[in-house]
C-alpha cells in the first residue's frame, strides 16, 4: 500500500481555507500514485476551534468541505480528522473520517478525550465507545487518536495510524519517539503518527511527523517546524533502514519554535509588521532578534524611550542592536512627558516619597508611546517580559506588559541568556555588554533586579518546581530552598495571577505556560 503523508500547517477555525490546502495534496498524491492519504486530528477545522465548536453552522461547514473532498479523492482512499455530530442524539465526537470511492463509508470516533493542560475536549465531544479498525484493501488499519487508545489494537490489526495532535514542548519529540517506538515493538506492527506543524497563537505545532517499522525502529521522520509530504510504500518496508531521532539542542529547538510561532501569528492573523521598545536590556534584544528572523529585519520597528535613569551604555546598546539587526528604529527621550505627568499629579501626590507609582508612570509612558506607533502605522506591538518576571509580578500592567502577543513570556530568565547566545551563535547580533550587564528596570537610580529578588538561577529552580513540577511548599523545600524565600516566591506567583489573566497570549514552549495551560482564580 502507497500511503501519503503530508504534514501540513492548518488554519484554526477556517474549514475551506484547510480544505484548498488539502485539496492541493490531495492531488499531490494522486500524482505520486497513493492508495491512501490521511490528515491528522481535527485538520478540517484546524487545531483547537475551542467554541467554534459550539456552533452549529461551522459544524455543517465542516462537513461540507469533508464531503467535497471526498469527491475529489476519486479512487484513493483518504482519512481525515474533524468533528462530527450526530443529529439525531446531538451528540458530537471527534472523528476520524473514512473516506473511499469518492463517499465518507466509515470512521472511528475519539474514545480518550484530552482535558489536562491546554486541552478542554470534554466541553465539547462525547467519547466514543469503541475503536473498530478500518478495513482497506484486504488489511485492517487501526486509527489512534491517543497512545491511551492502545488497549484496542489487536493481533489481526496490519497497520497502526496515530493521527493525535501533539502540541510543541521541548520534550515533546522525545516523549512521542519514545511512546510509539515502544508500541510498535510491543505490537509488532508498523506504526504511523502524523503531526502538523503551524501554530494556533500560543500552541505550538513542531510536525515531525515519525514512521516505526514492527520492530520500534524510526524509518521516517519528517522535517522540523516545516511542512513536508512524503509517500510511504509498505511493500519497501523491509527494505528500508532505520535512521537516529534528529532533534536540535533544547534551546535550539525553542529558539526555532519562537521564531515559528512569530511568523505564524502574523501570517494567520494578517499582519505584516512589529514594534517594540528597545531598552537596551537583553529581554528586548532577544525578541527584536526573534522577530526580525520570522518577518526579516525591514518588517519590525524599535522605539528606544530612555528616561532620566537610563544609562548611557543601555542607550548604546539599544542602538548597537538595532544597527546590528539592520532594523529601523527611533528615539524619543521621554522625560518631558514624565515629568509633564508628575507636574499634574503633584497637586495629588504631593510630598509623598518617590515610590512604585513614579517607576510605573515611566513604564506606562512607554507603552502608550508604543502603542501610538501601532495606530498610527499599522504595526502590532509585542510584549518582551519573561516567564520569570512574569511569574513574579515584575512588569506594569498597561505598561511593558502591553502587547497583542508575548513573545519570551514562556522562557525562563536563565534560558534567556542561553538563548542570546545561541542567536550569536553565527555572528554578533545582541551586544555582549546586553548579556553580561546586571539586568535592571532601570526606573530609579542604581535600580537592579536582584534588589528585591533572590539570583535568577535560584529563582528559576523554585519556579520550575512549583509551576512545572506542580510541587507544594514543603516538597519545595525538602530539595534544599529555605522556607522563608520559597513561601516569598509561591507568595508573589499567586498574587499576580490577577496580572497575568491581563496579558497577552504567551507562546508555549514548556509543559506548563501561563494562560490556557494554568488556569487560576484571580
Amino acid at each position: 500500500m502507497r500511503i501519503a503523508l503530508p504534514q501540513l500547517n492548518y488554519f484554526t477555525g477556517n474549514p475551506g481555507k484547510n480544505q484548498e490546502i488539502m485539496l492541493q495534496a490531495i492531488q499531490k498524491a494522486q500524482t505520486a500514485g497513493a492508495d491512501l492519504i490521511v490528515f491528522p486530528e481535527l485538520a478540517i477545522c484546524g487545531p483547537f476551534p475551542q467554541d467554534l465548536l459550539e456552533k452549529e453552522e461551522f459544524i455543517n461547514e465542516c462537513r461540507l468541505c469533508i464531503e467535497k473532498i471526498a469527491s475529489a479523492c476519486g479512487s484513493m482512499a483518504a482519512i481525515i480528522g474533524g468533528p462530527n455530530l450526530d443529529n439525531q442524539t446531538g451528540i458530537m465526537y471527534n472523528s476520524a473520517y473514512f473516506i473511499q470511492n469518492g463517499e465518507v463509508t466509515d470512521g472511528v470516533h475519539k474514545t480518550v478525550l484530552s482535558d489536562y493542560d491546554i486541552f478542554s475536549e470534554s466541553r465539547y465531544f462525547v467519547a466514543g465507545e469503541d475503536n473498530q479498525p478500518i478495513r482497506y484493501k484486504n488489511q485492517n488499519l487501526r486509527i489512534l487518536f491517543d497512545e491511551y487508545e492502545s488497549e484496542y489494537i489487536e493481533k489481526t490489526d496490519h497497520l497502526i495510524i496515530h493521527i493525535g495532535l501533539s502540541p510543541f514542548t521541548t520534550d515533546s519529540l522525545a516523549e512521542r519517539h519514545q511512546i510509539f517506538s515502544s508500541l510498535a515493538k510491543k505490537n509488532a506492527r508498523m506504526i504511523i503518527s502524523i503531526n502538523p506543524t503551524g501554530g494556533c497563537t500560543s500552541v505550538l505545532l513542531d510536525g515531525n511527523s515519525m514512521i516505526f517499522n514492527p520492530k520500534g525502529e524510526l524509518l521516517r521522520q519528517l522535517k522540523e517546524f516545516e511542512e513536508d509530504f512524503f509517500l510511504l510504500d509498505t511493500r519497501q518496508l523491509n527494505k528500508t533502514p532505520a535512521i537516529k531521532l534528529f532533534r536540535s539542542n533544547c534551546i535550539t529547538c525553542i529558539h526555532k519554535a519562537l521564531v515559528h510561532g512569530i511568523r505564524d501569528y502574523f501570517y494567520k492573523h494578517g499582519f505584516t509588521r512589529a514594534i517594540l521598545g528597545l531598552s537596551g536590556g537583553i529581554d528586548s534584544a532577544i525578541v527584536a532578534a526573534l522577530t526580525a528572523e520570522a518577518l526579516g529585519k525591514e518588517n519590525v520597528f524599535g522605539l528606544l524611550m530612555p528616561s532620566e535613569y537610563s544609562t548611557d551604555h543601555s542607550i548604546k546598546d539599544a542602538r548597537d542592536l538595532a544597527e546590528n539587526i539592520g532594523m529601523p528604529y527611533e528615539t524619543i527621550p521621554i522625560k518631558p512627558i514624565y515629568e509633564s505627568y508628575l507636574q499634574q499629579l503633584h497637586p495629588l501626590f504631593g510630598n509623598l516619597p518617590f515610590n512604585v507609582a513614579e517607576e510605573n508612570l515611566q513604564s506606562r509612558i512607554r507603552g502608550m508611546l508604543v502603542m501610538a506607533m501601532s495606530n498610527k502605522f499599522g504595526y502590532i506591538a509585542l510584549n518582551t517580559s519573561n516567564k520569570s518576571e512574569a511569574a513574579v509580578g515584575y512588569g506594569t500592567l498597561y505598561g511593558d506588559l502591553c502587547g497583542s502577543l508575548s513573545v519570551i513570556g514562556d522562557v525562563y530568565k536563565t534560558d534567556i541568556y542561553k538563548l542570546a547566545q545561541d542567536i550569536n551563535r553565527k555572528k554578533i547580533i545582541i551586544p555582549e555588554n546586553t548579556i553580561t550587564k546586571a539586568p535592571s528596570a532601570e526606573l530609579r537610580p542604581g535600580q537592579k533586579d536582584q534588589d528585591t529578588l533572590p539570583d535568577y538561577p535560584t529563582l528559576d529552580q523554585i519556579l520550575r518546581l512549583y509551576i512545572e513540577n506542580n510541587l507544594s511548599e514543603e516538597e519545595i523545600i525538602k530539595q534544599g530552598f529555605t522556607a522563608e524565600l520559597t513561601r516569598k516566591i509561591i507568595n508573589m506567583v499567586e498574587f499576580n495571577n490577577y496580572k497575568r489573566s491581563q496579558c497577552p497570549p504567551v507562546l508555549k514552549v514548556s509543559k506548563k505556560a501561563f494562560g490556557m495551560g494554568r488556569r487560576r482564580p484571580f
